[in-house]
This record gives structure tokens, sequence and C-alpha cells, in this order.
């Protein structure tokens, strides 16, 4: 790939995390809405505001950490002076561990956006919530997230069509 095209490739990843994270953002808040509904608003607003600000910062800080995973095991290689040291097989070992971390967060990650919207699906609309008695609760809320993001995925994909950009 030319320099052009990798950029337009990293462009469209950084596009899609921060809408990924944006999805769970909202998603925790709307959780955590959900523990305090009946309290008096300013207990909503207090409880709402904080677990958004915790939220916020764990996810980016644990974000900011795996981005920087290979950098600090490239500094830990640069350091050693043995063949090998300690340092240097720590420093490869994040090194190469980072490529199937981030492999691994994107398939743990979107079950995980699917289960959680499908739960907020399940949980608020009383059909969905009596639709499956029997099956266990994750399989159906992973399922309606499922049939859900497919559905909005459809409408997304067809308004792109109707109004692309010329």
């Amino acid at each position: 790939m030319t320099e052009e095209e990798i950029l337009i490739h990293e462009k469209d990843k950084i596009k899609s995390a921060i809408v990924t994270d944006f999805i769970l953002s909202v998603e925790i808040v709307i959780i955590a809405l959900g523990t305090v509904i009946g309290k008096p608003i300013s207990s909503q607003i207090a409880v709402v505001s904080i677990v958004a600000l915790i939220a916020t910062v764990g996810v980016y800080g644990i974000v900011a950490l795996i981005v920087r995973m290979d950098e600090v095991g490239l500094k830990l290689i640069q350091m050693s002076s043995k063949e090998k040291s300690f340092s240097k097989t720590i420093g490869t070992l994040l090194v190469q561990a980072l490529p199937k971390v981030i492999k691994s967060l994107a398939v743990i990650g979107t079950i995980a956006l699917l289960s959680v919207a499908g739960g907020i699906f399940v949980h608020n609309i009383d059909f969905l919530h009596h639709l499956f008695p029997q099956i266990p609760a994750f399989i159906t809320e992973f399922s309606v997230g499922l049939i859900f993001g497919f559905g909005t995925l459809l409408i997304v994909s067809l308004f792109k069509k109707i109004f692309k950009k010329n």
C-alpha cells in the first residue's frame, strides 16, 4: 500500500474506534441511569455523572496503555545490552503480543457491545424480556443485540446509498 492508502486506512480505524468508544460510553450511561430510575433527579445526575467520568477515564486509560504497549516493549529491548536479558524478553513479548491483544479485544468488545445493547432492549421492552424465558439471559441478550445491530447496519447502509456523496 502507498503511504496515502495507509493513512486513509488508519483514519478509518481511528474513526471506527471512536464510534465504538462512543457507543460503549452511551451504553454505560444508560445502564447507570437504569439503576437510579425513580430516584430524585439530583441523585440521577450525580450517579450518572460519576459513572460516566469513571468509565471514561478507565476506558481511555486502558486504551492508552494498550496503544503504548509496543513502545514500552521496544524501549525495554533497546535498554538491554545482553542478548538473553529479562528486559529484552519482556520487551519482545510485549511487542509480539500487541497484535494478538488488539484482535482479541475486537472480538471480545463486539460480543460485549452486542450483549449490553441487547440487554438494554431486553430489560426495557417487556415483550422481549418474557419472549424466551427458558433460554439463558446472555444468549437472549446477545441475540437481540445482534438482530438490532444488523437492523441498524441495514438502515445505515441504505441511507448511505441513498445519500451517497458525489
